[in-house]
Parts: C-alpha cells; structure tokens; sequence
C-alpha cells in the first residue's frame, strides 16, 4: 500500500510541475527576439505609425510657399513674391522631410527597443 501512495504521490508532483512549467511559460516574462526580427518589426511600425512621408514634405512645401510669397510680396514687390515662394517651398519640403524622418526614427527606435526586450 505504501508503494502505491508513492506512486501516486509521485505521478500527481509531475502532472503538478509539468502544470506549472506550461502556466508560468504562457504568463510568466517573455524571451527578447533576434535582432534582424526586431529590425524588420521596428521598420513595419515605424512605416505604419509614422504618417504620409509625400503629406509631410507636400504640406510643408505649401506652408513654405505660401509664407515665402507673402514675405517676398512684403520686401520685394511682385517679383519678390515668386521668388520668395520658391525659396519658401523649397525650405519647407526639406524641413518636411527632415520633420518625417525625425518622427520615423523615433517611432523605429521604439519599437526595436521593446522587442528586443521582449515586450
């Protein structure tokens, strides 16, 4: 009888224990991922959370031309006005794409950092 309850005692410890090794690995820490994994990962999102990179260097170019225009009107006369447009659309575009860059980087880091700590 003692050799049966062994068992038995001995049979419910490793259901137990295989138990709790399957738990604790689907709720316990999770494992960091490979780097080139985080990488493709971090570009995915940054790509998507990053917004239009053509909405960004557009819209700025626009804001550019628009307010170099009404500078170049003010200081130059009529001529200025074209020619302060086109300066204002070309700084705009590069301040644009400058701006979107920045936003993509930061959104990149993040999202390689948390996987590779494996969040």
């Amino acid at each position: 009888m003692t050799f049966m309850k062994s068992s038995w005692l001995a049979w419910g410890l490793g259901v137990a224990v295989f138990l709790a090794i399957v738990l604790l690995g689907e709720v316990g820490p999770s494992f960091a991922q490979s780097s080139s994994y985080c990488d493709s990962y971090a570009r995915n999102y940054a790509d998507n959370h990053s917004g239009s990179a053509a909405g960004d260097v557009l819209g700025s170019a626009v804001v550019g031309a628009a307010g170099g225009a009404l500078l170049g009107g003010i200081f130059g006369g009529g001529r200025g006005a074209g020619t302060g447009a086109a300066i204002g659309a070309g700084v705009g575009a590069v301040s644009g794409g400058v701006r979107r860059s920045n936003i993509w980087s930061h959104n990149y880091d993040f999202a390689y950092r948390s996987c590779m700590r494996g969040h």
